[in-house]
């Protein structure tokens, strides 16, 4: 018995050694009926059905916004992390068009979610705020600790 024969039982699950040569090789399924929605893969941390192995017992919990600015945060993660999922499938099937269709369909969404929250709540990241004029504009708000502001 080698070692990924060994590790795949005791631990009850494929090693990547095992789960890569399949996709290289053709042998691994189209993934595009086989696709979970960005909710649920976001949430198993895996988009593809057929490579999904639950550990032991473990059920996720669903994840309930509480606020408008929560609810977009959440999605924004979630999509892009269909989208980055569905990039690290391309990376190995390229020519998969049907999955490059729902990587760009992701990817949109993802971008359409920022200019929503950057509308509304401010940049979210370093490259979400373009003024050239007064480039660090952020600075002359009151931040949430010294206004009293319990929603970070």
């Amino acid at each position: 018995m080698n070692y990924n024969e060994f590790m795949e039982s005791y631990y009850g699950f494929p090693t990547i050694p095992n789960i890569i040569p399949n996709m290289v090789n053709n042998n691994y399924t189209n993934p595009s009926v086989n696709l979970e929605n960005p909710e649920e893969g976001f949430l198993k941390g895996n988009m593809f059905k057929n490579i999904y192995d639950q550990y032991k017992n473990y059920q996720y919990r669903k994840i309930v916004p509480t606020d408008e600015k929560s609810r977009l945060l959440y999605e924004i993660a979630m999509y892009s992390f269909a989208a980055h999922d569905l990039n690290l499938y391309l990376d190995l099937k390229e020519n998969d068009s049907s999955v490059l269709m729902l990587f760009n369909d992701y990817r949109n969404k993802t971008n359409e979610l920022i200019n929503k929250y950057e509308s509304s709540f401010g940049p979210i990241n370093i490259s979400g705020y373009d003024d050239s004029n007064v480039p660090f504009k952020w600075s002359s708000k009151s931040f949430p600790w010294t206004r009293g502001d319990n929603n970070v």
